[in-house]
């Protein structure tokens, strides 16, 4: 009789898998906003955060607010291929972290959700966590102009090839539980409109929201028990994105790079730069930049919108402890690296940049 009673009282006792949440979404939708915004809310929950950079540099992880004890950065790589195992073992580690209750994890924006999915399924990684929802941030001022664009990549001859974007979106968008389309005070009415139209045409089941600045309700995003584990692995590709897992580099022919200097900058001559024709040609910027005649900001561009916001100094902030060292990630397709990198090096010597 005691040994029963023992058996019954394990598994009463058994650690119920964390809940996850994921956000997708392409560069510069404003993931880490929506971030940021879930881990200041009042949900009483511990919390855990992975974030996942497209690049050597993870700006997104210093801009996270830290109201949440553990921070894991992954970079130099996306968790939807090229890093999928290290993220089975990341999560199979955090689980074990006591008094976990939840973990949010922010892909790279040219991260495709049904292979970040699929590591759910992966190993014993069911026993620990529950992949809970998935989230794709949308850009309502951009998403039409990059539905339409096109880049440029090699094939495998070495050839040029212009490789469409709207796939990558679709993608986003039709393997997913919940679309928030954010910046609709930035975008056109119409325009609005008809993203959610085209959402809902090809993922009826979603729950969409507009958002400004990322600002959501919590409890509509996190532990909603979305996702679907059977729905999830019956979905059209499932089997091909299982055993031909590819890199966004050789799919899509993007390319990142940082910039750093220990060195300040010239304000006015990085103005310039941010009004040249060689800036143009970048999809996504992001990253602080310290000057020697201007406070510190933060930059963050997405397509044609550039956001700059000055840093005021403030103790204790750990944005502030490294903010001597100016850090700049670019991404995008076929970047002009060369041009940028002396136009840069330029604001440092306060020369002119064209």
């Amino acid at each position: 009789m005691t040994q029963v009673r023992n058996r019954k009282s394990k598994t009463r006792n058994r650690k119920s898998p964390i809940p996850i949440s994921v956000l997708v979404g392409f560069l510069g939708a404003g993931k880490t906003t929506v971030l940021n915004q879930l881990l200041s809310a009042n949900h009483g929950r511990k919390i855990a955060v992975i974030v996942n950079e497209f690049g050597e540099i993870n700006i997104d992880s210093k801009f996270v607010c830290h109201t949440t004890e553990k921070v894991i950065q992954m970079s130099n790589g996306c968790i939807c291929c090229t890093l999928r195992e290290d993220l089975l073992t990341e999560l199979t580690a955090l689980s074990q972290t006591p008094g976990l209750e939840y973990i949010l994890i922010e892909s790279t924006g040219i991260g495709e959700p049904m292979p970040i999915a699929q590591t759910f399924y992966m190993g014993n990684l069911e026993e620990v966590v529950r992949l809970d929802s998935i989230i794709t941030v949308v850009d309502a001022v951009n998403f039409w102009s990059i539905y339409n664009s096109e880049g440029e990549r090699l094939d495998t001859d070495g050839q040029v090839v212009t490789e469409p974007l709207a796939p990558l979106l679709v993608d986003q968008l039709e393997f997913t539980n919940i679309v928030l389309i954010n910046k609709t005070d930035l975008a056109e009415p119409d325009d609005v409109t008809n993203l959610e139209a085209f959402v809902r045409q090809l993922n009826p089941d979603a729950h969409i929201y507009h958002t400004v600045h990322g600002q959501v309700d919590p409890f509509l995003l996190i532990n909603t028990g979305l996702y679907d584990y059977e729905r999830g692995a019956e979905a059209q590709n499932w089997d091909l994105e299982w055993n031909q897992p590819s890199s966004e580099v050789d799919e899509y022919g993007f390319g990142s790079f940082a910039f750093r200097s220990e060195t300040p900058l010239d304000w006015r001559s990085f103005e310039v730069f941010l009004n040249s024709p060689v800036y143009d040609r970048v999809m996504r910027s992001k990253g602080i930049v310290f000057f020697a005649d201007h406070s510190p900001v933060i930059l963050s561009q997405a397509g044609g919108l550039c956001e700059i916001e000055v840093l005021e100094p403030l103790e204790g902030s750990a944005v502030h402890e490294e903010i001597e060292t100016t850090e700049l990630v670019f991404i995008g397709q076929g970047l002009p690296k060369a041009e940028i990198l002396s136009a840069l090096e330029a604001c440092i010597t306060k020369s002119s940049i064209l």
